[in-house]
């Protein structure tokens, strides 16, 4: 099977104030953690952005995804790794402002990758990233608006993965959240 990451990573960052994925977290680019889970987890790994620099940020990557209509919503990041990587048979999808997410969270979302979406829950509470197959792929070409994946649950088959990582419920939307991102990956072996 190929399995790839995504990093989601070509947002405005408006709740932020500037371009939080630039922005530094125990001397690397906040995006930097998202991509270096994913390598860590043994996968190839992709970018989805709208500006070089956040790409450049995200450290050695195996392909870079413009997405020239992401004001669009999140869908429209999704659409375009699903048209570049339609041969793929597992996407894991990162969100770019998830620095606290284990390795191991991301190989046992990505071994258990199927059919329909793999969905991490930590103590009863879905998080990201989630993993697709292949034939969730022309679904997810038909979502729009600021939306992933979620907008398919209930549509496709889903697989709960009970995880022991409270990182698949944190995402960085404020400085305040950056700051709180720090303790986490002090903690990590991947920095």
């Amino acid at each position: 099977m190929r399995r790839v990451g995504v990093v989601l990573a070509a947002g405005g960052s408006a709740r932020f104030g500037s371009q939080k994925l630039l922005s530094d977290l125990a001397g690397r680019p906040l995006v930097w953690h998202a991509a270096e889970t994913l390598r860590s987890a043994g996968l190839s790994v992709y970018v989805v952005v709208n500006d070089c620099r956040v790409a450049s940020a995200a450290g050695a990557v195996d392909g870079v995804i413009y997405n020239p209509w992401w004001r669009e919503g999140l869908s429209t990041s999704v659409k375009a790794a699903v048209v570049t990587l339609h041969d793929a048979d597992c996407i894991v999808w990162m969100l770019g402002d998830m620095p606290c997410v284990k390795p191991e969270t991301v190989a046992r979302l990505a071994s258990t990758c199927g059919k329909g979406l793999a969905v991490p829950v930590y103590r009863g509470r879905r998080g990201n990233p989630v993993a697709s197959g292949r034939d969730v792929f022309s679904a997810a070409l038909g979502i729009s608006g600021d939306v992933g994946l979620r907008a398919l649950l209930g549509l496709v088959p889903v697989s709960y993965v009970e995880v022991d990582d409270e990182g698949v419920l944190f995402d960085v939307d404020t400085p305040e959240d950056l700051q709180k991102a720090s303790s986490c990956v002090r903690r990590s072996s991947r920095v």
